[in-house]
This record gives structure tokens, C-alpha cells and sequence, in this order.
């Protein structure tokens, strides 16, 4: 071998070496953690007058009070006149509005109306599968009932679904009454403390599944259980009505721990139930009452006057308030 040959082979490893010469071995460990957050989202489904359920209808119950004597009718309209046929349970009246006005032509001018404000997104996906609402059916958190001309004696029911579409469970914390001025096409409508007597309303929400075996809560709101008094309540179509001078600054009692649980409907779907009445105040206590026993007040004190009602009902994550007496090996990096 030549020394010219060895001389290449030296210089061919010297390069190598001092290109490896300065770098040391090193390696790495990495911790990948993905978090999101949730949402917690409680809302309206399937407003409609009551009823518009088959088993929301009780025999010979009522859905409007008018006191209109005429053909079938016999002061009231029964729950089915809203044609439970029709199956169209998200519209509010099935169609059938222009039907009551016909009915009532001459008898009364009261209009209504009902819906949901500001409705949110479509519902992604069928919450509840089998139920006339799924995906594509809108949802909203505020309900809407326009009631105008009513009349002592008059009283209409509605009705609700509340469902969670989030993905968090949610429990009912509280409900709350707000009364407030009532503004009609940007004019004021006068109120005063014979209005609010004389209007009432009736509250109810219950488990969906209640009385059925799935059910631990039963009734979750019941309004009237907390009035008594003549100066609180009156009685109408067998229910009682509370007066809303009686609902100033009430904060509602409810069932403690009712859980609406996600996407399940075995698991605490809620109905609403809500009815507005004037007080027929037969005995004349805030109007002239009636010709037999006419009584000395100015009707025009209770005549052309309006208010609002605002219900909130508030729902807080189902673990709120809640922290585990309890540790964690982590508590040594506090």
C-alpha cells in the first residue's frame, strides 16, 4: 500500500470524527393533554296551547274560559279543540287561532298570540328519539304570550317543554317574578294596583316522567301551593289563580336537586304549564260586579289597562357549590 493511500484514508476518518465530535445523545418525553369545554344549555321546546298532548287532556278540561254559551260550547273550550290530530306540535295553536276568533266573533275581541323569542339554532340531532321534536325544530329561552282585551272571567292555558341540549347535567336553582309596565305599538299601557290584583296566573312544571317508576320528583313548581288568601288567589275552571300583587318580589320554593340530565329522556324532561285569568270578581271587590249586587267602584279604574309579567326560571350545573372534602397526592405542589 502506497502512503499517499494511506494518507487519504486517514484524513476521510478525521473528517467523520469531526463532524460527530461535538453532539452529545439526547432524548425527550412529552405529555399531550386535549381539554374543551362544554356547554350548558337549557331551553323551550314545543310550545303550543294546552293541549296538544293526548294525555294532557282530561275529560271535559278546559284550554280557554270565555263564558261563550254557543252550539257545543258551554262557557269554555275543551283542551282538544286545538285539533290533537293534527300532530303539528310545534306549531302554538295548531292552525287553529282564526277557528277561536270565528267562535268567539261578537262575544269578545281578545286576541293572542304565543311564541318563542329570539329562538336559538336548530336542534343538531334528535334529543329525544320517538318525540314529534328532533333536529331541524327550533328551541328558544324566552316564551312570549301576548293575551289583550281580556275580560273578568277569562282565563287560557298554555304549555312547554324544557330540555337541556347541552352536554352538562343542569339543576333548577330558581325561579323568579318580575312585573313591569306593559308597552303596546311604542305607546305605554296604564297599570295600577287593581290591575295586578284582578290578573292571576297559574305555574306548574313537572318531571315528563312523573308519576311513572322513572321518576323521583313528581311536581317541581307549583305556584298556588304557597298563596291562601282571597287578597292572593282566586278561583277559576277549578284552578287557582295567583293574583300578581301577590307576586312582587316572590322568590319561588322549588323541589331541591331537580336534574335535567342531557339527551336522555327518561331522566327529568320538564313540562310547563301556565295559565293567565281575570278574576270574575263576582262579589265586586274591584269592580261594580253585577246588576243584581251592583257595587259602587268605577269600572274604569279596571277597564283598557295592561302589565307585564316576566318569569325567569334559573339553572345552575348540576356540581355548583360542590367541593369534595377530600385530597389528592397533588396537594404536595401546592
Amino acid at each position: 500500500m502506497s502512503k499517499k493511500l494511506i494518507l487519504c484514508v486517514v484524513l476521510a476518518l478525521s473528517l467523520i470524527l469531526v463532524g460527530t465530535g461535538y453532539a452529545y445523545w439526547t432524548d425527550t418525553l412529552n405529555v399531550t393533554t386535549k381539554a374543551t369545554t362544554g356547554d350548558l344549555d337549557v331551553t323551550f321546546v314545543d310550545l303550543g296551547a294546552y293541549a296538544q298532548y293526548a294525555n294532557e287532556t282530561e275529560t271535559n278540561g278546559w284550554s280557554i274560559i270565555d263564558g261563550i254559551v254557543k252550539g257545543d260550547y258551554q262557557g269554555f273550550i275543551p283542551s282538544n279543540f286545538w285539533g290533537l290530530d293534527a300532530k303539528d306540535y310545534n306549531e302554538v295553536f295548531n292552525g287553529n287561532k282564526d277557528a277561536y276568533y270565528d267562535h268567539a266573533d261578537g262575544y269578545n275581541r281578545v286576541e293572542m298570540d304565543a311564541e318563542l323569542l329570539d329562538p336559538g339554532e336548530e336542534l343538531e340531532n334528535d334529543i329525544y328519539p320517538g318525540f314529534p321534536y328532533g333536529k331541524g325544530d327550533v328551541h328558544g329561552d324566552t316564551i312570549s304570550i301576548e293575551l289583550y282585551n281580556m275580560y273578568p272571567g277569562y282565563a287560557q292555558a298554555f304549555r312547554s317543554d324544557i330540555i337541556n341540549t347541552g352536554s352538562i347535567a343542569a339543576r333548577l336553582s330558581a325561579v323568579n317574578f318580575k312585573l313591569s309596565r306593559l308597552i303596546v305599538n311604542e305607546e305605554e299601557i296604564d297599570v295600577n294596583a287593581k290591575t295586578k290584583a284582578m290578573i292571576g296566573v297559574a305555574l306548574l312544571v313537572q318531571d315528563e316522567d312523573y308519576p311513572t317508576t322513572n321518576s323521583t320528583y313528581g311536581e317541581i313548581v307549583k305556584l298556588a301551593s304557597h298563596f291562601s288568601g282571597d287578597d292572593e288567589v282566586f278561583e277559576l275552571g277549578g284552578v287557582k289563580f295567583v293574583r300578581l300583587s301577590a307576586l312582587e318580589n316572590l322568590d319561588e320554593e322549588i323541589l331541591e336537586n331537580f336534574i335535567l340530565i342531557p339527551e336522555d329522556n327518561s331522566q327529568h324532561r320538564a313540562d310547563l304549564f301556565i295559565g293567565i285569568a281575570v278574576d270574575p270578581d263576582a262579589d265586586g271587590v274591584y269592580t261594580t260586579g253585577s246588576v243584581a249586587d251592583m257595587k259602587k267602584n268605577d269600572d274604569s279604574k279596571t277597564q283598557n289597562k295592561g302589565i307585564k309579567l316576566d318569569i325567569t326560571f334559573g339553572w345552575d350545573q348540576f356540581n355548583a357549590g360542590s367541593d369534595p372534602d377530600t385530597d389528592n397526592i397533588l396537594k404536595k405542589q401546592n
